[in-house]
């Protein structure tokens, strides 16, 4: 997979592929006409000449084309960057100048969907049916965590932990937007509901169980293209998932005070808590477990100045700082000792 990041005035180095190919198509002459889109307005040119931007990349079309703008400027341009100006196309009323693209304009230059790249149907038909699951997913409560984007006020290091923050919400608005140029792109997303779940949570806890059926259900009822009802894979995937009562009503408790985030800051239904069986472990077990982590913090090249306390005589300061404030100087060797 390839990360990028659209930045203003900076050239696209990524061109899609469909782009790529009309280009290639379009046999530009010394002389020839036309457009480009810059900052959502059409600026028009002339063809000046062709040579190749780096001598050593002869057969390279990066920037291959010196061009001369209506408003007497000069610049390199790569065919993809290059439009020919339709018939009746209405000029700017001062030589030089930009005509706004339209809606319209715009609507025609995004992805067109090419064949099998939303299974059988059209992208419109499994944008709508994908739709319709997903506001019959939200009714249920199970799907509360993972409703609306994460609330970085009440959970701010999750943005440093979780890469590609995703919940159900943008995802549909994404599907209204046809945001995604193919089904595949729309599953990986989905893959990340429970993936966000596993990194930010205990890979054990009721959200990442309840993460994991949400996702389940939804990639499969996406795979299935004659199904309209996702309320029927939902009972099967829990049929599958849980194994005996109580996890069922462990998965689909969720509430508003648990220690972890799934994406929705939203109020939860407070479920009865189930009862457990008292764990019988060794009254002195969390002792080794404490060391073994202070063994493992101790590791980390980071928690050098925080391994020893503090010495007063090389920082006085500190006496009328922290020692003052909290009448102890701790450190990582006092918490082991």
């Amino acid at each position: 997979s390839i990360k990028s990041h659209d930045m203003p005035d900076v050239i696209d180095f990524l061109v899609l592929h469909q782009f790529y190919n009309e280009a290639k198509e379009r046999n530009w002459q010394i002389g020839d006409r036309f457009r480009s889109i810059i900052d959502d307005a059409w600026w028009f040119g002339m063809v000046e000449s062709q040579q190749p931007f780096q001598p050593e990349y002869p057969d390279s079309s990066f920037q291959c084309y010196s061009v001369h703008w209506d408003n007497n400027e000069r610049e390199k341009m790569s065919p993809w960057d290059m439009e020919p100006i339709p018939e009746g196309t209405a000029y700017p009323e001062e030589v030089g100048a930009g005509v706004p693209v339209t809606t319209e304009e715009l609507a025609s230059l995004l992805y067109k969907p090419q064949e099998g790249e939303w299974g059988a149907h059209s992208r419109d038909e499994e944008c709508v049916r994908v739709l319709r699951g997903i506001d019959q997913l939200l009714s249920l409560d199970i799907s509360n965590p993972f409703a609306v984007p994460v609330d970085l006020s009440a959970y701010p290091l999750y943005c440093t932990v979780v890469a590609y923050p995703t919940d159900l919400t943008t995802i549909r608005r994404r599907l209204e937007n046809r945001f995604y140029r193919r089904i595949s792109a729309l599953m990986w997303e989905v893959r990340y509901i429970e993936h966000n779940a596993r990194t930010f949570n205990e890979p054990d806890s009721p959200i990442v169980k309840a993460a994991k059926i949400v996702t389940d259900v939804l990639l499969r009822y996406i795979g299935d293209q004659g199904c309209t009802d996702i309320l029927e894979i939902y009972n099967k995937v829990k049929a599958e998932d849980l194994s005996s009562t109580d996890e069922e009503e462990e998965v689909a408790e969720v509430f508003a005070e648990s220690d972890g985030p799934g994406t929705s800051s939203g109020k939860r239904t407070a479920r009865q808590r189930v009862k457990r069986q008292p764990v019988k472990a060794c009254a002195d077990a969390w002792r080794e477990q404490c060391k073994q982590l202070l063994s493992l913090i101790y590791e980390r090249e980071d928690s050098e100045p925080f391994r020893q306390p503090v010495d007063l005589f090389s920082y006085p300061n500190s006496s009328h700082s922290s020692f003052d404030r909290h009448q102890n100087v701790s450190s990582l060797y006092t918490v082991k000792k």
